[in-house]
């Protein structure tokens, strides 16, 4: 295990010196490795009270897994020690004494040193699938906000609200609390109409009509759409019917968009900001 997180979250040192934000490293890794993960609270329960009890057998295999093992089973087997000659027999139950060590040396840490941290890790409401943070934006006027190992740690000093938005996800706010500090788990809902232009941009269809339609539909008529040319170092703006011949018309000029900025009004699109990806206007 040492080796593991040595190597891949280059954590160098021994489990007891593991601060909070290494521990939170390893549940998203152990996260985005197994799609499963354990909480500070089944650390706290198997180490700061040195629980003797055995965990569940499928925390065992979780975390078997995470180690390079089918199973908790096979973890056992490839490390049990066989007796020599000269050894008793009851050697053999050494390494297996030893298993929940090795296995549960996961998450050892200060437990003093959580206090006013707020750890936050983000998924998609409807994949469940951990969001890649560099597609969000947070603002929060009275805390320190730090993005580290695919999470959002806080440091909550006073009652504080944390606003969430992105290109592709609805804005959400949330109260801070410094009383709590843990980690936690927030689900944000895509943005229906972004997804659909990305969706348009990629796609080839014949029922531009349909298209049209829908794009009507989803854009305000007195919408004013930006595009960004970062080679030249200039911006673009469109009309909304401009923007929707370029998109959908079969020799139209838009294609692979990313969304840089979208705002509403009355339900539907009324600025956008956008790119393509860079291989396609390079050769502009």
């Amino acid at each position: 295990m040492r080796i593991r997180v040595e190597t891949k979250l280059e954590i160098r040192k021994d489990f007891k010196e593991w601060s909070i934000a290494d521990i939170h490293n390893f549940q998203i890794d152990l996260e985005q490795s197994c799609q499963s993960t354990v909480s500070e609270k089944w650390v706290y329960l198997h180490f700061k009270n040195q629980s003797e009890k055995m965990p569940r057998v499928d925390v065992l295999n979780l975390l078997s897994r995470y180690c390079g093992y089918k199973n908790w089973d096979d973890f056992k087997f490839k490390n049990q020690v066989k007796p020599t000659e000269n050894k008793p027999k009851a050697k053999v139950k050494v390494a297996w004494l030893l298993l929940p060590v090795l296995v549960l040396l996961l998450a050892v840490f200060w437990w003093n040193s959580r206090a006013n941290y707020t750890v936050m890790v983000f998924k998609d409401a409807y994949t469940h699938q951990l969001i890649d943070l560099k597609t969000l934006t947070f603002t929060a006027a009275k805390s320190r906000t730090v993005v580290k190992g695919g999470a959002l740690q806080l440091k909550v000093n006073q009652l504080d609200t944390l606003q969430i938005d992105g290109a592709y996800y609805k804005p959400f706010s949330m109260a801070l609390d410094k009383s709590k500090s843990d980690t936690v788990w927030v689900e944000l809902w895509p943005d229906d109409y972004a997804l659909m232009l990305n969706y348009f941009s990629r796609a080839q269809s014949d029922n531009w009509e349909k298209r049209r339609m829908q794009l009507e539909e989803a854009i305000h008529d007195d919408s004013k759409i930006f595009q960004s040319h970062p080679k030249h170092q200039g911006i673009e703006m469109l009309n909304k019917h401009e923007f929707i011949d370029r998109l959908i018309l079969p020799v139209n000029s838009l294609k692979n968009l990313e969304i840089q900025d979208i705002q509403y009004q009355e339900g539907k699109i009324y600025r956008l900001r956008f790119v393509q990806k860079t291989e396609d206007y390079e050769n502009e």
